[in-house]
């Protein structure tokens, strides 16, 4: 019984090791510096963005992985409304002519190839018109990425475990 003590305190220890270790960067939004044009609007908390009409958000960002979106079309074709992201090369997130009129992508994530270090902004545009006005929603809703340690740790763990397993096994 003292042996099965031990090792639970032992894998209490290691899971708060492990998941004090896991981490990811994640978006302050309220250090990002907004850009709005003619009937545009941002506004930001900490983990969220709603950008109207003609604005951008942007800022210096380290280690990103992902972050949530939403495009709202509040206009109809042919005035094609988008959203897009740009970090170093445009990428159109949604517009009108993929949504339908008044329509909305849902919530979608994007994922970048490897951990983004740079120059990352958020933009919607009206086209042709400043009469109603389209909206892109960013989150920063984040999953943490274990690193190596974490995975160490819980290969130590399990090791005890089976160590334990096969010497009570002996005893028996």
């Amino acid at each position: 019984m003292k042996v099965l003590k031990k090792i639970g305190c032992t894998l209490a220890i290691i899971g708060a090791l492990a998941t004090g270790s896991a981490n990811a960067a994640t978006l302050d939004l309220t250090t990002f510096i907004p850009a709005v044009g003619i009937s545009g609007s941002v506004s930001t908390s900490s983990n969220y963005a709603l950008l109207t009409a003609n604005s951008t958000l942007g800022s210096n960002v380290t280690g990103v992985t992902s972050f949530d979106w939403f495009f709202q079309a509040n206009d109809y074709l042919p005035f094609n409304d988008y959203g897009y992201m740009t970090n170093g090369s445009f990428n159109s997130l949604s517009n009108v002519a993929t949504v339908g009129n008044y329509g909305n992508s849902g919530w979608n994530t994007y994922t970048f190839g490897s951990a983004y270090t740079g120059y990352l902004a958020f933009g919607v545009t009206n086209v042709l018109d400043n009469s109603l006005s389209s909206q892109l929603h960013i989150t920063n809703v984040i999953a943490a990425v274990p690193e190596p340690e974490t995975y160490a740790m819980l290969l130590a763990g399990l090791s005890l475990l089976g160590f334990s397993a096969r010497r009570r096994g002996k005893n028996a």
